[in-house]
């Protein structure tokens, strides 16, 4: 699709031409925004006319953002009649600061009409759907942070609890492998001795130094 053609701003008078309706404050971004407009009796349109959305201090047509052709008027429509114009939102400006506006341009180049500044910027509710944490107030009363304060402190407690549990049963299994160990010790030394009685003798002897007695 080829672009319109550059011309400067023309005369204010001009812009009265057709006239824009029902342009709210702001659009919602990444929406196809459909403009509504009407035609005073004295305009016909052309084939080659296009509707723009201009970033608002705009100097010459080539400055719009994005265009649109308009439909032709048939022989049979009313001038009074809506008309109407959508642009894709793949098309449309991204930021949410700046205001632009409607300016309708005909086949020669000269804005007939233009609409009261916009935006592109979400809704209130839009804004708290996608940040739902903002500006949220916690109140705690006394009695729910003595409560947490209690809870804490148990859960201290239980888990000093396990940690001498664990400490209590890391030294019993030590003392295990020790007596286990002396007792390898002893039945590799006895396995060595050729009188039994002797081997005996020794392991008796061997746990009961383990034992303390």
């Amino acid at each position: 699709m080829a672009s319109p053609a550059e011309t400067p701003e023309p005369p204010a008078q001009t812009f009265s031409q057709v006239v824009f309706i029902d342009i709210p404050h702001s659009y919602p971004p990444a929406t196809p925004v459909t403009c509504l407009y009407t035609l005073t009796v004295a305009f016909r349109t052309s084939p080659r006319d296009w509707l723009g959305i201009f970033k608002v201090g705009w100097s010459t047509t080539k400055d719009c953002h994005t265009f649109v052709w308009v439909e032709p008027q048939d022989e049979g429509d009313q001038q009074s009649a809506a008309r109407q114009a959508v642009f894709d939102s793949y098309y449309l400006p991204k930021d949410e600061i700046e205001f632009y506006q409607f300016c309708y341009v005909d086949s020669g180049g000269q804005v007939r009409g233009a609409s009261t500044p916009f935006c592109f910027r979400k809704s209130a509710e839009q804004s708290l759907e996608s940040n739902p944490d903002d500006d949220l107030l916690v109140v705690t009363t006394q009695e729910e942070v003595e409560q947490s304060a209690r809870e804490r402190a148990e859960l201290q407690r239980a888990l000093d609890r396990l940690m001498e549990e664990n400490q209590t049963l890391k030294n019993a299994l030590q003392k295990e492998q020790q007596e286990a160990a002396g007792l390898r010790v002893c039945l590799s030394y006895s396995a060595q001795c050729l009188n039994p009685n002797e081997h005996i003798s020794l392991i008796v002897q061997r746990r009961k130094e383990l034992n303390g007695t």
